[in-house]
């Protein structure tokens, strides 16, 4: 996956997608094409909310939100890692996932100072 792009990436993702959230990955496309970070972070959260987007969630979270991270309301980068920790397997994986996602943010929101 580390040498996938981002556009194939969103691709695959979107085939693998319900239906019913398939026009919020192609939002994401369009979003992460003209840099519209704000935009990008809504609509990543309105998709984290969907209870279908579980299965699509860490890999959402690992390969494509992580590379703009430093551009996005922090909170709502919580937000979206804590969300995606549920889908780790076991408590304390899940655990371990959210408390490093945390000290990632905490990380570039003090060296961004």
């Amino acid at each position: 996956m580390a040498t996938e792009s981002i556009p194939d990436f969103l691709v695959e993702q979107r085939d693998r997608a319900p239906e019913e959230l398939q026009p919020l990955i192609l939002d994401f496309e369009t979003y992460w094409e003209r840099k519209l970070w704000h935009q990008l972070t809504e609509a990543l959260v309105q998709f984290f909310s969907n209870p279908k987007s579980a299965p699509q969630r860490l890999a959402f979270y690992k390969i494509f939100i992580l590379k703009f991270a430093d551009k996005i309301n922090q909170l709502k980068l919580v937000e979206l890692a804590l969300k995606a920790a549920t889908q780790c397997k076991g408590t304390g994986q899940s655990l371990l996932f959210a408390i490093d996602r945390i000290l990632c943010i905490v990380l570039l929101t003090t060296s961004n100072r």
